[in-house]
């Protein structure tokens, strides 16, 4: 039964035993014979019995052009796993709609045209926990699997499936149906052990994949090869960098009236959500493409093609279509704007630019005051942590550029607001923008900036950077360089990560902050975080299961178990590779 346990209760460990790699690859090349032939040898046949070591299910998945056409799974535990599973896979290819549509005589065809990833799941762990999400806490996302088992039955969700589907950060919603999937009703899972006598349990995986039907298998951490450590260069940060503003250019919309930038893209079901971004978003993506344009080594067709792009964003703005929200209506957009017009070279000689800029700042302006504090759109509803920042960072941008009239103390108490406004274990939130609205308050009035407050924050986060050997143990290493904000699960260490990297880039060139003595051990540890970085990119090595290549290529996700891609994390991904190149051009 499910070991209902007191709360507190940790994960059982982590150990367990693996399927037997040859025998995984062994298996992977008899499967995709049987795909290429789109025909499977009779249960009788010597051929059919694959020896799987230590293995407790299978599952196979079949990808067309990067979409799911088919998927099968297996969990008995005999010789005939692969190719039970494989069958279950293939049938579901024949009832695709672009298959069905063949030629009866070319039914066989499609096979040579997929690809296959075959997961083969190691020993079972039993999980203890009173709820779904005790169990759920338990589990590092898109790396560990869930089985039930019910008597002498047992269903397993493999976490490839899990991540084509894009929901390997919402396993408390998806375990209750696992329920299902032995006989039963959706219940709570004290019920659940109560009455039928249930259990729960983990498993890890070895996957192989392929990126081409004709390529080579090989062995994937939550669907991705691990970036390693030597692969982090100067070339390779510009080549990340020139993927984020080309993956920007592609998320433009194409339509007649000018809309902008689209909004989170979902490569999971080839989407953007919203269609359109909001304008807080689109007026980051143009400050951070502009900031890469500004790279004192960038091409100049490059840097005249961002700033073009990026202008076109303000540009976008400055005309409100109908059902478009008007950006001057909300503080924080406003701010996003002020930090880009200021941000682009030419923008503000341009006939509507003035006016946009110059209402965003009144906006700005009256973001905070010492009586009502931070107002948004809705004063109902509390700006958050990080939009504060933004807003008092927008105010301390306008004094130093000393382009609109805006009170000193105005400045400062919008600044003191923001730091005070988290507790102190709690101010991380508030990066990057807290940390450059202190600059340029202090740029602007010729005060010491508060170095001692950043660099306490640099050092709790230095701390905080997740380490490769630490990450083995759990089987995690795809994280190693992100930061544990939760100091809970490590697993956690997601694209937030980015909001304080952009500024610990940044303070590395900045000697308040880092002694040049301390510059080259610091640009070392920043490197680590730039091996994450990249590991959340959309590289080459992970379109094989992207349904629309080209619009995911370049883009940074939301964690390595989330493939969403939104605006915010690919402008502060671009602002710290352009800061990092900073560092390493000086």
């Amino acid at each position: 039964m499910i070991l209902i346990a007191l709360a507190g209760i940790t994960a059982t460990a982590r150990a367990a035993p693996d399927p037997d790699a040859a025998d995984v690859v062994a298996a992977y090349m008899a499967a995709r014979s049987w795909i290429d032939d789109f025909d499977l040898p009779g249960p009788g046949d010597p051929a059919s019995s694959i020896t799987l070591g230590d293995a407790s299910g299978v599952c196979v998945i079949l990808r067309h052009g990067g979409r799911v056409i088919g998927t099968g799974t297996d969990t008995t535990g005999d010789g005939l796993m692969v190719r039970r599973a494989t069958g279950r896979a293939l049938g579901e290819v024949l009832g695709d709609p672009a298959v069905a549509a063949l030629p009866a005589g070319q039914v066989a065809s499609p096979g040579r045209a997929l690809t296959l990833q075959l997961e083969v799941a190691g020993a079972l762990v039993p999980l203890i926990g009173r709820t779904f999400a005790d169990i759920a806490g338990q589990l590092e996302p898109g790396l560990d699997g869930v089985a039930i088992r019910r008597g002498g039955q047992l269903a397993m969700l493999f976490p490839s499936r899990v991540r084509a589907n894009n929901t390997a950060g919402r396993l408390e919603r998806l375990l209750p149906a696992l329920a299902v999937d032995v006989g039963l009703a959706v219940m709570p899972l004290p019920e659940l052990a109560s009455r039928f006598d249930v259990s729960l349990y983990r498993f890890r995986t070895i996957d192989l994949a392929q990126a081409t039907p004709r390529g080579p298998p090989f062995q994937t951490t939550r669907g991705d090869v691990l970036v390693l450590d030597e692969a982090v260069t100067r070339e390779s940060i510009e080549r990340l960098a020139r993927g984020i503003a080309d993956h920007l250019a592609a998320s433009m919309a194409q339509v007649g009236d000018p809309v902008g930038l689209m909004g989170t893209y979902k490569p999971s079901s080839d989407r953007y959500e919203p269609l359109i971004a909001p304008p807080v978003e689109q007026a980051l993506a143009a400050w951070a493409l502009s900031r890469y344009g500004g790279l004192p080594n960038l091409d100049a067709e490059t840097a005249a093609r961002v700033h073009a792009l990026s202008g076109r964003i303000l540009e976008d703005l400055s005309e409100v279509a109908p059902g478009e929200t008007d950006p001057l209506l909300s503080a924080v957009a406003c701010a996003a704007i002020v930090h880009a017009a200021l941000e682009h070279p030419t923008f503000l000689a341009g006939d509507r630019a003035p006016q946009l800029f110059l209402e965003a700042a009144a906006r700005v302006r009256s973001g905070w005051t010492e009586h009502d504090g931070f107002i948004d759109i809705d004063e109902q509803v509390p700006v958050p942590p990080h939009a504060r920042a933004l807003v008092a960072s927008a105010m301390s941008r306008l004094l130093a550029a000393d382009m609109t009239a805006i009170d000193v103390s105005t400045a400062r108490g919008a600044l003191d607001a923001a730091w005070e406004s988290v507790p102190p274990h709690g101010r991380v939130a508030l990066l990057p923008w807290i940390g450059w609205g202190e600059a340029d308050y202090a740029a602007a009035t010729g005060r010491p900036v508060a170095a001692e407050q950043l660099r306490a924050m640099r050092d709790l986060l230095d701390g905080a950077r997740l380490d490769r050997v630490a990450l083995v143990k759990i089987g995690g290493p795809d994280l190693a360089g992100g930061f544990d904000l939760s100091r809970q699960r490590s697993s956690l260490a997601n694209s937030q990560s980015l909001r304080p990297a952009a500024m610990l880039a940044w303070m590395i060139r900045h000697p308040d902050f880092t002694p040049p003595d301390e510059a080259s051990l610091a640009l070392g540890r920043m490197l680590r975080t730039m091996r994450f970085i990249m590991q959340l990119a959309v590289r080459d090595s992970l379109l094989w299961s992207c349904p629309d290549p080209e619009r995911a290529r370049g883009g940074i996700r939301q964690a390595t178990w989330d493939w969403d891609q939104p605006v915010p994390a690919q402008a502060l991904a671009l602002v710290t590779a352009t800061e990092v190149l900073l560092c390493l051009q000086e």
